[in-house]
């Protein structure tokens, strides 16, 4: 059974939702608990009521009796696992299974670890949980090294790809050129645009306005931002404008197609540490286009592995400009990295590979729970 308790939709829960369909194909029998009227629940609906259990509202934090009542509930009814995306909930979660020593506990934990107060209570019951996924090495060693109770337990779970969809070969990257109105021999630096990361947007346009100040560069290279929203952006709108930036900054529309634009943009940028693992960096990289992202643990593992970009410190609108200098001087040896992060991401965020990695970790803890119950 799993348990998806966010009201956002961000990319934990993509890569969860993910999941669930994957594991559907392979045949897996199980169940969801979601909330009522979250993106979760309108994506899983269309498997009826059987299979997903709807609150209206979330559970307490801590020792919530109802909740329990609907584990229970489930567990009597054939549910062998519990598989919880995310920690906030787990208060109400693990001092139940302490009675139903035969259900494994499986937690995944997004890259936001803090350590509060909520978590040093659950920490008397992280003996409960037989194993914590996360999505790289650096968060492992985070956790381990805040949360020594389950050092043993932490496990690696790269997010996964369809290697179908994000393929380099199956797109016409002139088409999105063609209405953006760039020409075929420019340079296109792109990011995708994020309510959350204004002063990400912000410091991207004043790179461009540092890195343009070149003349030999500003004729062959134009920015983008995709899907820019101009209600609400009144500010950035104003700050293209003081640069006089309006010819060079193209605010493009969003596209349904994400591996489409990453795979038209030369260089794409992530220059907020806010983003922490930054799924779409790792899809920039399978569509074979190096990047510049914010420094950091989960970053600079993958950069450094990949070879397929390069580090900046985060939200410096000087150091981006400098990075993209770097980057963009030698087009050949930015056509080796591409090549080399497609390789990369080839290898370690495989959605197959994923989805065997879930089957298999939830086969051992089913069966060290079985040898437990013996």
């Amino acid at each position: 059974m799993f348990v998806y308790l966010s009201r956002e939709f961000g990319e934990d829960e993509q890569l969860a939702l993910e999941d669930i369909f994957e594991l559907n194909m392979q045949g897996l029998n199980w169940r969801v608990i979601c909330l009522a009227g979250t993106p979760m629940h309108d994506r899983l609906i269309q498997f009826g009521k059987k299979k997903v259990i709807v609150l209206e509202q979330a559970p307490k934090e801590l020792f919530d009796r109802e909740f329990n009542r609907m584990i229970k509930a489930q567990v009597a009814e054939g549910v062998n696992l519990i598989h919880s995306f995310g920690s906030d909930y787990l208060g109400s979660i693990l001092p139940w299974m302490l009675r139903m020593p035969n259900i494994p506990v499986v937690v995944s934990e997004g890259p936001h670890v803090q350590k509060s107060m909520r978590h040093l209570v659950q920490s008397f019951f992280y003996a409960r949980i037989d194993a914590l996924l996360v999505p790289s090495v650096a968060l492992r060693r985070r956790i381990q090294a805040m949360r020594p109770a389950l050092s043993n337990k932490v496990r690696v779970v790269h997010p996964g790809l369809d290697f179908n969809i994000f393929n380099p070969d199956h797109f016409d990257f002139t088409v999105l050129r063609k209405k953006w109105g760039i020409e075929p021999d420019f340079h296109v630096v792109g990011m995708i645009a994020s309510r959350e990361y204004k002063k990400a947007q912000s410091a991207f346009i004043k790179a461009a306005a540092s890195f343009l100040r070149n003349e030999e560069l500003a004729k062959r290279t134009k920015f983008v931002i995709v899907g820019f929203e101009h209600e609400g952006n009144e500010e950035l709108i104003e700050l293209i404008r003081q640069f006089h930036l309006q010819e060079q900054i193209i605010l493009a529309p969003a596209e349904e197609s994400i591996p489409k634009v990453l795979g038209t943009l030369d260089v794409y940028v992530l220059p907020s540490s806010k983003a922490m693992f930054g799924l779409q960096a790792i899809e920039s990289l399978a569509m074979a286009t190096p990047i510049i992202v914010a420094s950091g643990p989960d970053s600079s593992e993958w950069i450094g592995n990949s070879q397929g970009g390069l580090l900046m410190r985060s939200g410096d609108s000087f150091d981006l400009q400098r990075k993209l200098r770097m980057i963009l001087e030698d087009p050949s040896e930015l056509k080796i990295m591409g090549k080399r992060a497609v390789q990369f991401v080839r290898e370690n965020y495989d959605r197959t590979a994923r989805t065997a990695r879930l089957l298999e970790i939830y086969e051992r803890v089913l069966r060290r729970r079985n040898d437990v119950r013996r």
